[in-house]
């Protein structure tokens, strides 16, 4: 027996049979004649080359060879099962609210122009997009609130959780052409705000190693509120290239320390134990491909 001769047909009235113990009761679960299972169960026992069942007036029972079948049986017509279910998923409009999170600045410079696409290509899908700090972001998506989160910063990573790296962004550090010397010795912090305790601001550590005098003065865990100090020149700032190429081309902004290279992970988080749903799926594909197309700009 060849396997591109396999008959499913064939498969399910065996299952039937063996579930029911009875050709009667499984002629009725397929919605046949009882002779047609009769037929399929003898077709199939030939082209094993061996009995499968023990048929007796009282009752049908598996064969040492039938019993071992068994298993292999209901796997083949699960995985034919779950081939359909993924092919008409994929044929279906996408729908519904799709919850999620996305960190600053993930949120405003990527986020919509992926939910520009998805508006395009799926309109009967509500994206319903939650924006914090990372704690409180990811504490959502534990408890289920959110399906996903875009994270710019993983903080202490939750045994609950599945953690993906999707990409990463450039930073630089930057100040305003105005700012004073006093203040070239401030660095203005984000992080701290919602991880104060954590001993590790490692663009601010190599900072300090080069000027002693540095100091953490001001914070701001908004990224746009981040810019704004940054540009009224109240210290040096790490800032997305992305969000202040314009602003270094017209010079409102310079670069310092450009022999630094700094790249940080863009990631992804989820619940561990739910499968993602079609549109959380395609939401992170559109979103790698946005994250992948405008860091290079």
């Amino acid at each position: 027996m060849r396997l591109n001769d396999l008959d499913l047909n064939l498969l399910k009235a065996f299952v039937w049979v063996a579930e029911e113990k009875s050709f009667t009761k499984a002629a009725k679960r397929l919605f046949i004649e009882q002779s047609s299972v009769s037929k399929a169960i003898k077709r199939f026992e030939d082209e094993i080359g061996s009995a499968l069942f023990l048929r007796t007036k009282r009752r049908v029972q598996l064969t040492t060879k039938g019993a071992g079948l068994l298993p292999i049986a209901r796997s083949i017509l699960q995985s034919s099962e779950d081939l359909l279910s993924f092919a008409r998923d994929q044929e279906r409009e996408l729908s519904g609210t799709l919850k999620f999170g996305a960190v600053s600045p993930l949120s405003f410079l990527f986020m919509p122009e992926v939910i520009s696409q998805i508006a395009r290509d799926y309109p009967r899908l509500w994206p319903m997009m939650f924006t914090g700090i990372t704690d409180d972001t990811v504490q959502r998506v534990k408890n289920r609130e959110l399906e996903f989160a875009f994270l710019g910063y993983e903080g202490d990573r939750l045994k609950e959780l599945e953690y993906k790296e999707l990409g990463h962004c450039e930073f630089k550090i930057v100040a305003s052409p105005k700012i004073s010397r006093e203040a070239m010795n401030s660095f203005i912090g984000s992080r701290e705000i919602h991880d104060q305790n954590s001993p590790k601001l490692p663009t601010f550590e190599k900072l300090k190693k080069m000027n002693r005098e540095m100091k953490i003065k001001y914070s701001a865990n908004d990224m746009m509120a981040y810019k704004a100090l940054v540009s009224d020149g109240l210290g040096i700032g790490l800032l997305p290239e992305v969000m202040i190429n314009n602003e270094i081309k017209q010079k409102k902004l310079k670069v310092l320390h450009p022999e630094l290279k700094l790249s940080f992970p863009v990631l992804l988080v989820y619940h561990g134990s739910y499968p993602l749903t079609l549109e959380a799926c395609r939401m992170i594909e559109v979103f790698k491909e946005k994250i992948s197309v405008l860091s290079k700009i």
